[in-house]
Formats: C-alpha cells, structure tokens, sequence
C-alpha cells in the first residue's frame, strides 16, 4: 500500500511539472471569446466547488458584514463626521466594518477633512470601492460606452479608474487622478469589493475585469440574498462574488414595504423594526432549515442614512424625480445645483439609528463572527 501511494504522488508530481504556466494577462487588453465578441461571464464559475472537508465554514456562528456605502459628496462634514462616529463605534467593540467609498466622496475629504482619511488609515476598517451617476458604467449614464469595440470598451473603462470623473459632463478630467486607483492611492491599499451596477452584461463583464486587473478581490452578482446553500464560495471574472443569505436592511419582512429599518427609528412602533430583533428573527428562520452551514449575512446602509432622509442629495442632479424618488436618467450637462430632495434628520432620529446600529454590532461581536469582504477572500483560498 505504501509503495502505491509514493507511486501516485510521484506520478502526480511529474503531471503538474509538465503542466504550462499561466501568462499573465495584460491590463489593457480585453479578451475575447472566439467568436469575436466579449465572453459573457458574469454568472458565477462554480467549476471550483468549495470543499465542505476543509472545514473552512464556521457551522455554529453565523457571519455577518457591515456594509457602510459612503456617496454623500454633497454633505462633506455630515458625511465624516458619521464616518468618524462609526470607526469609533467598530473599534468600540473591537469588529470591523467594509467602507465601500466613491472617488468623489474621498476625493472631498482630502481637499475638506483629512482628519478622516488619517483616521481611517490608522484603523483596521476594511476598504471597498463603488461608483454612483455619472459613472457610464451606472445603468442610465453608459451610452457613451455603446458601439465601442471591446478593446475600447476595456480601456474606456480602465481611463475611468484612472481619471477624475467630471460631475457635471460625465467626462474624463484627465488632469486629476481618478476612480479605483485613486482610492486605493489615497487610503494606501487597493479597495477589496468592487461594484458593478450595469444592467448591461458586456459592461459588467468587462469592468469585473479591469477591477481584477488593478487589484479588487470581490464583486457583487446581488446585494442582500442570493447565494446558494450548497455554494457560498463563486468567482465572476476571477472575482469572489460577495455572499450574503440575507440582510438586515429592508423592513419587507416586517410590514411588506420596500422601506428600510432606520426610517422607523422614532415611530411608535419602533421596537418592531428594531435591526437587532430582525437579525435574531432572521437567524431563527435559517436554524429551522438545518442547512449545512451558517449564514452569511449583510447588514447594509448608507452613511446619509444617518443624517438625512428621502433621497441622496446629489438624486435630482442625475434624475427626474417622481414622490421624492429617482425616476429617468438625466442627459448631460447636469444642473450641480438641482434643489436637494432630502431633508434633515432631527437628532432625536440621528442618536436613534446610531443607537439601534450599535445595539446591533455589539449583539454580533457577542454572538457572531464580524467579517469583512477581506476575511471572506482569505476563506475562500
């Protein structure tokens, strides 16, 4: 038997040397299938199943992500100093959160307040990186992107990771740095989770590669629920797609609205919407199942959210609104000075959202493991 066994491991050894090394693939060449046209694959590879034998996963402790989208250029102070309150907040109860910041947002606290670009450099938060309007890959802003070849569209998109992004044109301001690399030049490492939001599978697919090509480790295929039991672990593009089994965000569960927990923070009512309660509900339903393994979970909001309500106070510059909602795109130029559609919270309601965020981290760092899109990447390897 042992001499089998060194005689298979001999063979295997002599297979993987004669295996042909993989070349690099360069940054500003965008492949092709053989057809000629850009190989849709944004729907997840799962030729790489994750091995339930490695013991990776966690089965007694659930996961949960704290995702904080930070696109509030328009409010600079309001927006750092929430940024700061949260920082505070995570180290508080040593747990870290995923910042998912705009170019538009850091590039405003360099120039407004670089105390929080300090802060933020001095801590463990984790850093993604994603794009609001106009960025032509947002859905509704991407016909400038029509028609190009797919080498254009490669480099078009890798210019707009590179270059400043003009707000009121939607061009490229070539004199300023830009987009992904400047975030990751400013905060000093490469953000981790990258966002697509394109409608259009050619465009998703060709940013998922130019996010891989200039470091990003994860993307996202849907933002709330949407992985698979059996699956957890899928690559778009070379990308971990980023998993979530459900979220603590929306109060659909609750009162069949698509509205979100922190806008019932003052109601009479507000222990029913109380994040906390939802996560513990929530992870008694995903008990019941007996799935092999825990969940991973989103808690996702926005850092306006805490300060402001209706929508983000840059809609109306990229929007028609309908009932204080976006409605259509708008075509450029755009108006910078559009009237804002969102009012101020009181600060009753401020100290009330932070107050039922805080409850929540600090339930989770008791009874859950905290993670990050960085700690998902490192289980998955």
């Amino acid at each position: 038997m042992n001499r089998l066994i060194i005689t298979l491991t001999l063979l295997a050894l002599f297979t993987a040397s004669c295996a042909p090394a993989t070349l690099p693939t360069s940054p500003t060449v965008a492949p092709v299938s053989q057809s000629g046209t850009t190989a849709d694959t944004s729907t997840p590879d799962t030729s790489s199943p994750f091995d339930v034998a490695q013991g990776t996963l966690d089965t007694d402790r659930a996961y949960i992500t704290f995702v904080i989208n930070v696109h509030d250029w328009i409010y600079t102070d309001e927006s750092a100093d929430t940024l700061l309150q949260l920082v505070d907040i995570f180290e508080r109860y040593n747990v870290r959160g995923d910042f998912y910041f705009t170019a538009e947002v850091t590039r405003k606290l360099v120039q407004e307040r670089p105390d929080v670009i300090e802060r933020f450099k001095n801590s463990n938060m984790t850093i993604s990186y994603h794009v609001r309007p106009p960025h032509p890959i947002y859905t509704g802003f991407d016909d400038r992107l029509k028609g190009l070849s797919d080498d254009e569209l490669y480099q078009t998109l890798m210019d707009y990771e590179t270059y400043a992004l003009d707000l009121e044109t939607g061009d490229l301001d070539r004199s300023q740095p830009g987009g992904y690399t400047y975030v990751a030049q400013v905060f000093g490492k490469n953000p981790v989770t990258v966002s697509v939001p394109s409608s259009d599978p050619r465009i998703k697919d060709t940013a998922q590669r130019v996010y891989a090509a200039l470091g990003a480790q994860m993307t996202l295929l849907y933002h709330e629920e949407g992985t698979q039991v059996d699956q957890p672990f899928e690559y778009a593009n070379g990308l971990l797609v980023r998993p979530s089994d459900f979220s603590i965000t929306r109060t659909t569960g609750i009162n069949g609205s698509d509205n979100f927990w922190w806008n019932y923070m003052t109601a009479s009512d507000a222990a029913k919407y109380n994040p906390t309660t939802t996560l513990q509900s929530q992870l008694a339903e995903w008990e019941s199942h007996n799935y092999w393994r825990s969940p991973f979970i989103t808690s996702l909001i926005h850092e306006n959210n805490y300060y402001r309500s209706g929508a983000e106070a840059w809609s109306s510059i990229y929007f028609t609104m309908e009932k204080g909602k976006k409605a259509e795109p708008l075509s450029p130029p755009f108006n910078l000075s559009a009237p804002d559609p969102s009012k101020l919270r009181s600060p009753e309601e401020q100290q009330a959202i932070l107050a039922a965020y805080e409850e929540m981290i600090a339930y989770a760092a008791s009874n859950l493991t905290v993670v990050t899109s960085e700690d998902i990447v490192e289980m998955a390897k």
